[in-house]
């Protein structure tokens, strides 16, 4: 039987349900010997200094993979994240799943229940898994 999902989206924020989001993404590549596409979406306005600070996230992250040999691509990318993601990178790399955090950074997200996240499970172009 065919691989069914061939590239899996890995969106991360920097918060630790999306680190632990994008270990069972990666671990699910290797199961299913699939290519993983981690990516942080910034808003249009994020402050350029911080911006090697991401670099650096997800250069370890990409590390990471390397480890557990699953091919990767990483980018950095600036926009609405709920639309990058739900629909903008899927359409890029053609993704078939997209695997990541029920909740992201700061409290008031949290209490949104993940409004990111909300939004993609609504709008994915794609299969998702949510992950705890």
């Amino acid at each position: 039987m065919a691989n069914l999902y061939n590239r899996i989206l890995l969106p991360v924020d920097g918060s630790q349900q999306s680190i632990d989001a994008f270990k069972t993404g990666v671990h699910q590549a290797k199961n299913w010997n699939s290519h993983v596409y981690v990516v942080q979406v910034l808003p249009e306005d994020y402050n350029v200094a911080h911006v090697g600070e991401r670099e650096s996230f997800l250069n370890a992250l990409e590390s990471y993979a390397r480890r557990e040999g699953v091919p990767l691509t990483k980018d950095l990318v600036y926009g609405d994240p709920r639309a990058e993601i739900a629909r903008g990178l899927v359409d890029r790399w053609d993704i078939d799943l997209i695997i990541m955090g029920a909740t992201g950074k700061g409290r008031l997200t949290k209490l949104l229940i993940g409004s990111v996240t909300h939004y993609v499970v609504q709008y994915a172009k794609c299969d998702l898994i949510v992950s705890r």
